[in-house]
C-alpha cells in the first residue's frame, strides 16, 4: 500500500495523507497509517509521522473533552498531554498489526485524556469532602469497554463478520460518533447504517 504511493521519503508521506492534498479518501489513509504502525519498530522516523499524520485526529479531540473542566490550564497544555499518550500509544504499539489503527490510537488517547480528568475530579472532591466509595477504586480496573470492543471487532472480522458492518459499529462504539456523523461521513441514510450496526451486534452475540 505504502510502496504503491511512490513516496520519496517520509515527508512525502506525510503531505500525502492530508486532506488537502485529495490523493487519498479516508479509507485509505487509515489503511496506509495501519502498515506504517506495523512498520512502526522497523524505522525510528516512522513512529514520528504517524504523530504527525494524527495531528489533525489529535485536534479534534478537543470538541469532545470540556479541556476546561481541567486539568489542563489551557488547550496548548491539554494537546501537549495529548500527544504524549499518542506517542506512548505508537511505541508501545509499533509492529502490531491492528486493522483499525487510527481510530484505536485515537479512542485509546481519548481514553486516557478522560481518565485523567476523571483522576483529577476525584481528587478535588476528596479536598471539597470526605472520601467515597469511588474513591478508593484503583484509578484503572484494566481495559477499557472500548477498548474491548475494539479487539472484539478485530477478532470477528477475520471470522466472517462483514466489514462495513462492522465499521458502522466501531465508528458510534468505540469513536463515541453519532449515526448522523457516521451519515455524513460516508453519505449513507442513518436508518441503513442502523441496520448495519444491528447485523454486527447480532453476528458478534450469535
Amino acid at each position: 500500500m505504502v510502496a504503491a504511493l511512490e513516496v520519496g521519503d517520509l515527508a512525502e508521506l506525510i503531505s500525502v495523507l492530508s486532506p488537502s492534498s485529495n490523493r487519498l479518501s479516508r479509507h485509505e489513509a487509515a489503511a496506509v497509517i495501519t502498515a506504517m504502525l506495523r512498520s512502526a519498530d522497523v524505522d525510528a522516523l516512522i513512529p514520528r509521522a504517524i504523530i504527525q499524520a494524527l495531528i489533525p485526529g489529535v485536534l479534534a479531540l478537543s470538541r469532545r473533552i470540556d479541556v476546561a473542566g481541567g486539568p489542563w490550564c489551557d488547550r496548548d497544555a491539554f494537546y501537549a498531554d495529548a500527544v504524549s499518550a499518542l506517542w506512548e500509544l505508537t511505541m508501545s504499539w509499533s509492529g502490531a498489526n491492528r486493522p483499525y489503527a487510527v481510530g484505536d490510537l485515537l479512542s485509546a488517547v481519548r481514553t486516557r485524556m478522560r481518565t485523567l480528568q476523571a483522576s483529577e475530579h476525584r481528587h478535588r472532591s476528596r479536598q471539597a469532602s470526605a472520601p467515597d466509595a469511588l474513591d478508593i477504586l484503583p484509578a484503572s480496573i484494566g481495559r477499557t469497554g472500548e477498548e474491548l470492543l475494539a479487539t472484539a471487532l478485530a477478532d470477528a472480522t477475520g471470522n466472517g463478520l462483514n466489514v462495513a458492518d462492522a465499521a458502522v459499529l466501531y465508528a458510534t462504539g468505540v469513536l463515541g460518533m453519532s449515526l448522523g456523523e457516521v451519515a455524513d461521513l460516508a453519505g449513507i441514510p442513518a436508518h441503513h447504517l442502523r441496520r448495519q450496526r444491528r447485523n454486527a451486534i447480532d453476528r458478534m452475540v450469535a
